[in-house]
């Protein structure tokens, strides 16, 4: 090509409309409320609150990984390139109230070309601290423990609990606890035994007999393990609450079992089966049990205690020649549809309604069988 041939061509380039930009910046800085003082290394993430993408263009709905960065020395942050659209922002440092426990949450609307300003105030936190001991008496270590709040009253008027970002690890050796980052208000204390991963070992040996059985259940302040009769705590800003100590309750427990099938009504083995509590009623403190499905595809679930929940199943996707997919699964949402199954002694009945949601088992005084998990098999590539 001859020297104007290129010179053409660049010009050509150059003339080129350029695509709109579909991204903008957002910087700040963060400080302790009613200072200037700054809060170095608190945790900025941003949560999509809409649709984000370029304007009048198709806006982007699809799974995103929120942004987040760390402030510095000065409490100053950025975020330099950030999708167009609305946020969410949260503060998070340990022993500092996040700003996603605040009744009034921080939005910011990131317009595409422009730099966003934040200028954000972080609250010193209250603290709860206490003593976690088994029925007998005795310490109880490797205890979760969590704080809640009540949750905004739904339709139907019912009134839930749901737990603040701030909770305590383990308890200690000797069963203490601490809660920090709290903002001022009412909370219930709430203790669960570790729970055993939802991916976890077999499922309980279906041969055992039936028997009595007990197991330590999750337990409110001051000691019961029915949540109308939680007591509160209430906690100033920036103080500390000691001693709100208790004892971890025992409950009648009950067995799940079933079998999970393909959408061929063969048994599946291998799959891992989840028990969550129900949403609706019970605050989500993580897996209440699972395991795995055995070869002829059978689970039995223990140590489950009466009341409302979600059972689901997912399937590994093999990965390469024979490997496990490390992490990636096929979740299933109950095939069958929507299962209510009351137990009548030891037998179980279901109605289904409805597509693609969980399994939804009540055990009330005795084992629940029969339960029918359907999974969709992976797509083999």
């Amino acid at each position: 090509m001859g020297m104007a041939g290129a010179l053409a061509l660049t010009l050509m380039f150059s003339q080129a409309p350029q695509a709109p930009a579909t991204t903008g910046a957002v910087s700040g800085r963060v400080t302790i409320e009613g200072s200037n003082t700054p809060v170095a290394g608190a945790r900025i993430v941003l949560f999509p609150n809409g649709p984000i993408g370029q304007r009048g263009s198709a806006p982007r709905i699809g799974p995103i990984r929120p942004p987040e960065t760390v402030t510095g020395q000065d409490g100053r942050f950025a975020f330099p390139r950030i999708f167009a659209g609305p946020y969410r922002v949260d503060a998070q440092k340990t022993g500092l109230v996040s700003l996603g426990q605040s009744d009034q949450r921080t939005t910011i609307d990131v317009v595409a070309g422009r730099t966003s300003e934040l200028t954000l105030q972080m609250q010193k936190g209250a603290v709860i601290t206490g003593r976690i001991v088994d029925p007998s008496g005795e310490p109880m270590p490797d205890v979760r423990v969590v704080a809640l709040r009540h949750a905004p009253a739904t339709a139907g008027g019912a009134v839930r609990l749901f737990p603040v970002m701030s909770s305590s690890g383990p308890t200690n050796d000797i069963g203490e606890y601490r809660l920090s980052g709290l903002g001022a208000g009412d909370y219930y204390i709430a203790a669960t035994p570790h729970g055993a991963s939802p991916f976890g070992g077999p499922a309980v040996g279906i041969s055992t007999p039936t028997t009595a059985r007990t197991t330590i259940a999750a337990t409110f302040y001051p000691g019961t393990i029915d949540q109308a009769a939680a007591m509160p705590v209430t906690v100033a800003a920036g103080a500390e609450v000691a001693n709100i100590s208790f004892a971890m309750q025992s409950a009648s427990a009950f067995r799940i079992s079933g079998i999970v099938v393909d959408e061929n009504g063969q048994p599946v083995s291998g799959a891992m089966v989840m028990l969550m509590d129900d949403p609706r009623s019970a605050p989500m403190f993580g897996p209440s049990g699972g395991g795995q499905s055995q070869a002829d595809g059978r689970f039995v679930i223990g140590g489950v205690t009466a009341g409302t929940y979600r059972l689901s199943a997912s399937i590994p996707i093999m990965m390469g020649r024979g490997g496990s997919g490390g992490g990636s699964w096929i979740s299933i949402q109950g095939g069958a549809g929507s299962t209510t199954v009351v137990s009548t002694g030891g037998v179980s009945r279901g109605v289904v309604g409805g597509t693609d949601q969980p399994v939804e088992v009540t055990v009330t005084d005795a084992d629940v069988g029969g339960v029918r998990l359907v999974a969709r098999r992976p797509v083999q590539q």
